[in-house]
């Protein structure tokens, strides 16, 4: 005896989006608000993340500096806040000329401005 299977879920919620194509949604008020809470608590958690790395970035670069002091180099170590990260930067023994930065000026350059170009097309910071 073949027992007749009942559609599941899935396919009445496809069968309905097929069967109401075309027309104009109606949003019910509570998701609407659901939506909007979610979406807001997500932004938090990810500023915080945000933040904490930031600091974290910035505590490790205080401890790598001290590092460097305590064996005589001339390696230093920044955060940026425009690309999110470190920077190294190289002297010469005397402390003077910059021997190399990693990443490079022009390369934090063309950061900053690609994360500038995918703001705009995103329409987060344009």
């Amino acid at each position: 005896m073949i027992e007749k299977l009942q559609p599941s879920s899935l396919h009445n919620e496809l069968i309905s989006l097929a069967s109401n194509a075309g027309k104009p949604i109606k949003l019910d008020q509570a998701k609407i608000s659901n939506i909007t809470q979610d979406q807001e608590i997500e932004a938090y958690h990810e500023g915080k993340q945000k933040d904490d790395l930031k600091q974290e970035l910035i505590l490790l670069s205080g401890e790598l500096n001290k590092e460097m002091k305590r064996i005589n180099t001339d390696i230093n170590f920044n955060y940026n806040d425009d690309i999110r990260g470190l920077v190294v930067t190289v002297r010469e023994v005397d402390g003077d000329k910059i021997v190399r930065e990693i990443p490079s000026k022009e390369a934090i350059e063309l950061m900053k401005k690609m994360h500038d170009i995918v703001g705009l097309i995103f329409d987060k910071k344009g």
